[in-house]
């Protein structure tokens, strides 16, 4: 069951969590858990600035890796491109190509045996020599600058390409550093934010402790064991009361044979939801838990009655009306009466189950304050409450 309020009077519940999750060997005093809790400050703050450091060099990492994939993702870019462009060149020279054959074609078309040589020494006359020799020049050199000229452009390309490959290599090398570099430093913020938590923890729990036992007007020197019964002392009283106004006592404390199973209390049951619940006797209010899943809201009272020291406690209620350390009568309303209809699995309907503990010698709260089961030793109710009418009896006060 998770704690929602720690009673003044549960300190020890609170150190012994202490000694659990820290390792103390012996009670602190009140002096030396400030001490303690001023230390679990101080490396917290430290442990957040380092994490803030670290986040920092983190988010430095990051950018520097997220620029690398973009100066990757550039040069895949450029990549394409140069394919795109020697793809490009490539056709061209094709096109050229067949430009340059059909000129050749053409000038050769005489008959189905004309040759280039043909047509040069067909000329007319010398003039038309000349030509012709020009003519074919010019084809041969076109030619061999179309190639000259395809040659460089894939010269140029292919060590563009080189170079861009080089240089992709060196990125992608520097994006796998700091690849490593980005988990390593997530890993050290993890590691940091982690000992935040726990330093925080602890200054918590030392705080509540710390002030509880300031509550009390324990001194510096004070343990929880020797602060615990300072300002605690309850008035004797005589005679109990019923924990609601009116109803039935619905099942007893003892081995019940329908469900084969001990009842630790006694149950008082009226069928209407949200009734006033009240304590049996005068007392102090010193621990308030939660357990939705059977018991809902519960309160645990300490009390003084007949010279003789009892805790009492109340399951199935939908709410608290009272605070832990406050000191109540057997008229204060602690809670309102509710039951399955509140989501409470193991009520069989709507009631407050009673139960009684004996804290002779403050053995109850000893045994709670070395971190035993609050719910533990649960002795029959009717040991305070004799008067309580029998099973499915109706009584119309308290």
């Amino acid at each position: 069951m998770k704690l929602r309020y720690i009673s003044l009077i549960m300190l020890g519940l609170i150190l012994f969590n202490m000694v659990v999750s820290t390792g103390y060997a012996k009670e602190k005093t009140l002096n030396e858990l400030e001490a303690e809790a001023k230390a679990n400050r101080e490396a917290y703050n430290k442990a957040k600035s380092e994490k803030e450091l670290t986040e920092a060099e983190r988010d430095k990492a990051t950018a520097e890796k997220a620029q690398v994939e973009a100066e990757i993702s550039s040069i895949e870019k450029q990549m394409e491109d140069i394919s795109v462009q020697i793809e490009k060149i490539q056709k061209e020279i094709d096109t050229k190509d067949e430009q340059m054959k059909d000129i050749m074609s053409f000038v050769q078309v005489t008959n189905g045996d004309s040759n280039y040589l043909e047509y040069i020494f067909g000329a007319t006359d010398f003039t038309d020599f000349i030509y012709r020799i020009s003519v074919a020049e010019q084809l041969g050199d076109y030619n061999e600058t179309l190639i000259e000229e395809y040659n460089e452009d894939v010269k140029r390309l292919d060590k563009k390409n080189s170079e861009l490959n080089t240089k992709q290599e060196e990125l992608n090398k520097k994006q796998a550093e700091l690849t490593v570099l980005e988990a390593k430093l997530n890993k050290e913020i993890e590691t940091l934010q982690s000992g935040m938590i726990s330093k925080d923890q602890a200054y918590k729990t030392q705080i509540k402790l710390i002030q509880s036992m300031k509550d009390r007007g324990c001194d510096g020197d004070d343990t929880v064991t020797s602060c615990q019964n300072k300002g605690s002392n309850l008035v004797s009283v005589n005679g109990t009361y019923m924990p609601i106004s009116k109803g039935y006592v619905t099942s007893d404390y003892g081995y019940r044979t329908y469900d084969n199973s001990f009842h630790t209390g006694v149950d008082f049951s009226r069928s209407v939801a949200g009734d006033a619940v009240y304590p049996i006797a005068d007392g102090e209010v010193i621990l308030l838990d939660y357990n939705k899943s059977c018991g809902n809201h519960i309160v645990y009272v300490k009390h003084n009655i007949n010279g003789h020291s009892y805790i009492t406690s109340y399951w199935h209620l939908s709410s608290w009306s009272v605070s832990v350390g406050q000191k109540v009568s057997y008229t204060t309303r602690i809670g309102s009466m509710a039951g399955r209809n509140s989501g409470d699995s193991c009520s069989g309907g709507i009631h407050v189950h009673l139960n009684l503990f004996d804290n002779a010698n403050n053995q109850w709260e000893n045994r709670v304050a070395r971190g035993g089961n609050p719910n533990s030793g649960r002795i029959n109710p009717r040991t305070v409450i004799p008067q309580a009418p029998k099973k499915n009896v109706y009584f119309s006060h308290r």
